[in-house]
């Protein structure tokens, strides 16, 4: 394709389908650590019972994601996405309806458990509809969504509970806009025949992870990665509790202060992969990431001043997906499949799920014994990790690729 070549209408339709519903996924996700005191009022549930509730989503994210993916391997995945869409409305209103903590237990499994393959899934019709050279945007705006949805659900959720009567009827309306989604997605949702890609055939199930599997950045990735999510959920569901029992914060402050967060990596998935572009390398600022967010997250304990704790937040945010769209197109930078490309999309997605429900159940227990302050800031150790492992990534950025070739053409030359 040329450089000018544009993206068609249903291209950019059938990425918003799923990029809204992504949003509307996180959006419930997250709203989680908001709505939490008014849920355990309604319910009645513990602080234990919480860190559970948090940690059975990013369970589901982390066990489901691949299985649902391998279903694209038998050529079908406008139907995985639909069926995904259906799962998600069913799961939020039935947390809208609940009357027992098993039903929002099913309801949260239900939407995160699924969401993840939304992402996943989607590499399919982006190769096919988005030229290549403006996948890397395309990248950065679709990981925009997902804070876009977090900020949405800490931020704003406060607002929409004051629109309605509760918590339970905004989660009824966010279910019910996700079906809208669903039946909008199969009157949309096309392969494009007439693209450079074809369409794809049926291949073995586990043929595209075992081609992920076989490049190295896609390990690093899956390991280091859960080590962010790990406090990123601590904070996003425990911190909310925190600040209003140990800080004196009303729940709005809070909701505000953690608010900040998306913002940050909402700006960050924009920003950094043009900083990157223009210096021509990604993996010092993935690294960076690992550096900065311990101190980031621990200043959150520090202090009581709003100013200061949106300050820590914000960075926090920008740091935390900072390193996303740059680590995301690692994978396409390589000669993997498309479907490869999405498999190893979904295997770091399942392990960064599983780091998610170790924040969660992790800190609901350590929070129940010995406090959510020294919970929280034992959490705060594990993106350091992070920075160490992905100092061994093999650099992906254009200038190191031009140096490679350069390499390759001084060896090619006569002695």
């Amino acid at each position: 394709m040329t450089s000018d070549a544009k993206i068609p209408a249903r291209g950019w339709a059938i990425v918003w389908i799923a990029w809204l519903a992504f949003m509307v996924a996180n959006l419930s996700n997250f709203a989680f650590g908001v709505i939490l005191p008014d849920m355990r009022n309604d319910i009645g549930f513990d602080l234990e019972t919480a860190g559970w509730l948090s940690a059975i989503a990013w369970v589901g994210k982390g066990l489901l994601t691949i299985p649902i993916i391998c279903f694209i391997s038998k050529g079908k995945p406008k139907t995985v996405l639909f069926s995904i869409f259906v799962l998600l409305g069913i799961g939020m209103i039935m947390q809208g309806y609940a009357t027992n903590v098993t039903m929002l237990f099913v309801g949260r499994l239900f939407v995160m458990g699924v969401a993840a393959g939304i992402v996943s899934v989607l590499v399919v019709f982006k190769i096919q509809w988005i030229p290549k050279e403006k996948l890397g945007s395309i990248n950065g705006v679709e990981m925009f969504t997902g804070p876009a949805g977090q900020m949405l659900g800490t931020a704003a959720f406060p607002m929409f509970l004051a629109m309605m009567a509760g918590w339970r009827e905004v989660m009824i309306v966010m279910g019910v806009f996700a079906l809208i989604l669903a039946a909008v997605w199969m009157v949309v949702a096309k392969d494009n025949s007439e693209g450079e890609t074809k369409p794809y055939e049926q291949v073995p199930v586990l043929q595209p992870l075992k081609e992920a599997l076989q490049y190295k950045n896609t390990w690093i990735l899956a390991i280091a990665w859960p080590m962010t999510s790990l406090t990123w959920i601590a904070v996003y569901t425990f911190w909310p509790t925190y600040a209003v029992e140990s800080l004196s914060l009303s729940i709005a402050e809070a909701g505000m202060v953690l608010g900040l967060l998306p913002i940050g990596s909402a700006i960050a998935c924009l920003v950094s992969p043009v900083i990157a572009q223009k210096w021509g390398y990604d993996k010092p600022l993935i690294v960076a990431s690992g550096v900065v967010l311990p101190v980031a997250y621990y200043s959150l304990m520090l202090t009581d001043n709003v100013l200061m704790l949106s300050a820590a937040t914000f960075i926090a945010g920008y740091a935390a997906y900072n390193f996303v769209p740059l680590a995301f197109t690692t994978l396409y930078k390589t000669d993997m499949s498309p479907r490869a490309v999405s498999m190893g999309t979904g295997f770091i997605f399942s392990l960064v799920g599983l780091g998610g429900a170790a924040g969660g159940a992790a800190t609901g227990w350590l929070g129940a014994q010995y406090g959510l302050e020294t919970a929280l800031s034992l959490t705060c150790i594990t993106p350091g990790f992070f920075a160490v492992l992905t100092m061994f990534l093999t650099e992906t950025g254009w200038k190191a690729e031009q140096k490679n070739k350069a390499q390759d053409n001084l060896e090619k030359e006569p002695a």
